[in-house]
């Protein structure tokens, strides 16, 4: 699971507006992908396709012991009793004693693996697909000699990011679906735009692929049809935006500069809520969790009662959360050399209580709690950083009642029908049907003055771009702007990247970004 270090500090642009964009390359269609479904592995580097940072369980037991640590290290995917660990050799421990299962040469490989429909994908030097069970090669695919993320895997298809470029692989057989190389966003006058290159700026919700581009000054959203790259929708962001994660038709917006999160209704295409403080981010069905250099905190999406929302406070003392059916498993620790050893802990979702804690006796140590590199929880056991080893901690009587029941362990709740029905693509998008490239003045359906999308304008029906409840990242909303939808200055931006810069320089040290 991917943490906030992964992340560039930029200078910031408006607001999310809506729109439609034209590929700059033809997609090539194809007619019938499998809908996404319950997910079956670890199928993006946070678990499930949405990059949710949540697993599936009844109940999770307090940890109270560890029960092995592997010294080759390395951000796990934990999927049916096996733990795979990328590197230049990918690694399958048993994820019961750890012991080894098999492992393969690979060299030039990214440092994160994705598992789904028993293939173990790896990105690097060249995208490689190995057999879950025996470690052997499927098939492997370049992109010329550029080297590619570990893919997301969702609707069939293998998605990985190259040198601002989307890729669309069979996940099969390796061949290419479609290509996009940028994206012409409406509302936004500075060219085309190309694609972020980290792995965590690529989600997959029910039907639809979102990712995020890069331009200057500003950043972009957008919405691709899955089967063939095309557009369905793309509108402007601010400049630092980072990672996504979407679940139940929500997708958060995480970004660097403002170091805030903005809640975004996938369906509508509207921001609904700003989130203040927040790098790290962690969403299930009607709730997220967000984790800022100052709070922990917990936030309704719905009137599902899962939260009454809830903010836990410490400076550099809460770390990755990622939420466990009713729990939120989190790292915590103090820059203070004086206070408590490193520990990880389980709060009760609704009221953020703790549940229990999880204390380390070694002789390793955090600088504070967001400095643990990985936090990942599957099958009653918790998987955490501790120095250069990957540590598994769990119940001592695990064997006999700490298992999770079969088949929910990475299902991120995206998927709305549960079946196997295949993925039909839109036929009327707003877009050419046959790929090919668009003026820009034959996507009327999908034109709107931005009220129908909800842009952000004020009850005047003008943009507000004044920013001024952004002059202070670290405080609340204080809900001046229109509609909760707040939107923002350059120079605020600018005050919020400076802040970020120097949150992210203290954790330089635990950089784990695509080795290219």
């Amino acid at each position: 699971m991917e943490n906030w270090n992964r992340r560039s500090v930029l200078a910031t642009g408006a607001i999310i507006a809506v729109g439609t964009g034209v590929a700059t390359a033809k997609p090539k269609r194809t007619d019938d992908l499998p809908t996404m479904g319950e997910s079956d592995g670890w199928s993006s580097v946070d678990g499930g396709p949405g990059n949710a940072r949540r697993a599936d369980a009844n109940a999770l037991e307090a940890p109270d012991t560890v029960a092995w640590r592997d010294e080759g290290g390395g951000e796990p995917a934990v999927v049916d009793g096996t733990v795979y660990l990328a590197g230049d050799e990918v690694r399958a421990l048993d994820a019961a004693d750890g012991s080894l299962e098999w492992e393969t040469a690979i060299g030039g490989q990214s440092p994160t693996v994705t598992v789904a429909d028993d293939t173990v994908y790896v990105g690097g030097e060249e995208l490689v697909a190995l057999e879950a069970e025996t470690g052997s090669k499927e098939w492997s695919t370049t992109v010329g000699d550029n080297s590619v993320s570990a893919p997301l895997v969702a609707f069939g298809t293998a998605y990985v990011l190259s040198e601002g470029a989307l890729y669309a692989f069979d996940s099969t057989d390796g061949s290419l679906r479609w290509e996009r190389e940028s994206v012409d966003v409406d509302g936004y006058g500075g060219g085309p735009m190309a694609f972020q290159t980290h792995q965590s700026q690529v989600v997959a919700t029910d039907d639809a692929v979102w990712a995020v581009l890069e331009g200057a000054g500003q950043d972009g959203l957008v919405e691709l049809e899955p089967a063939t790259g095309e557009t369905r929708w793309s509108g402007p962001v601010d400049a630092g935006t980072g990672s996504l994660a979407a679940a139940d038709g929500t997708l958060l917006v995480q970004n660097n500069s403002l170091e805030s999160v903005y809640t975004f209704d996938a369906e509508q295409r509207e921001t609904e809520e700003k989130l203040s403080d927040a790098y790290v981010l962690s969403i299930d069905d009607g709730v997220a969790v967000t984790q800022g250099r100052y709070d922990l905190q917990a936030v309704a999406l719905d009137d599902s009662g899962r939260t009454t929302g809830w903010t836990h406070s410490g400076s550099y003392t809460y770390g990755l959360p990622v939420i466990v059916g009713d729990t939120v498993v989190v790292t915590h620790s103090s820059p203070d050399p004086e206070a408590d050893d490193d520990a990880i802990l389980g709060l009760d979702l609704e009221d953020g209580s703790e549940s229990w804690a999880y204390e380390f006796d070694d002789d390793e140590r955090w600088t504070d709690g967001a400095d643990a590199g990985f936090l990942a929880v599957e099958n009653g056991t918790v998987y955490a950083q501790r120095g250069q080893d990957l540590v598994a901690i769990r119940p001592t009587d695990w064997e006999e009642s700490g298992d999770d029941e079969e088949g929910d362990e990475t299902d991120d709740g995206n998927d709305t029908n549960g079946d196997d029905e295949e993925y039909e693509p839109d036929e009327d998008d707003g877009n050419d049907s046959e790929g090919n490239e668009s003026t820009g003045n034959e996507s009327d359906s999908n034109q709107s003055d931005g009220d129908e999308n909800g842009g952000l304008e004020d009850d005047d029906g003008s943009d507000d771009g004044n920013g001024d409840d952004a002059s202070n990242e670290t405080s609340e909303d204080d809900g001046d702007d229109a509609d909760g939808m707040p939107g923002f200055t350059a120079g605020a931006g600018i005050a919020g990247g400076a802040l970020g810069l120097e949150w992210l320089r203290r954790r330089a040290n635990v950089e784990n970004d695509l080795e290219g």
